[in-house]
């Protein structure tokens, strides 16, 4: 399939969003035991996180100015993300457990996926696409 080895970014970015939701919407489902609780978690949440790192952004507005307060700034983010997941599938699920679950299996299975996903839509960038070589001089 030709389209893996096109370098459109966007193309790129929406074919992982494909596969993140799709972790998102399986690991929700498995631990909730509710398709439809699995989706609204891996719909849900990440607007969460989105507004949440919004209201983070508006109050650390010059984050960037200083590599301190750009790391204070992530690490701010990352555990916000973190306790939205966890209060999100609590709300969903009833069950702790199944938050803090959620919370450490769902990003660690997009890492795992990501980094196939890389793999995968770089195979062949080393090679010549056939047809362009061009002969010796």
């Amino acid at each position: 399939m030709r389209f893996r080895h096109h370098t459109n970014d966007l193309a790129k970015t929406l074919s992982f969003a494909v596969i993140h939701v799709t972790l998102a919407i399986g690991i929700g489902w498995l631990l909730s035991g509710s398709f439809v609780f699995g989706t609204l978690l891996a719909l849900v949440e990440p607007l969460c996180n989105t507004v949440v790192a919004h209201g983070i952004g508006a109050l650390m507005p010059d984050a960037h100015r200083s590599q301190r307060s750009a790391l204070a700034k992530s690490a701010l983010v990352g555990v916000a993300h973190l306790l939205v997941a966890v209060v999100l599938v609590r709300i969903f699920t009833g069950s702790f457990v199944s938050a803090w679950l959620y919370a450490v299996i769902e990003p660690a299975a997009n890492a795992v996926a990501h980094y196939f996903f890389e793999r995968w839509w770089h195979r062949g960038a080393a090679r010549p696409v056939p047809g362009s070589e061009t002969a010796p001089a």
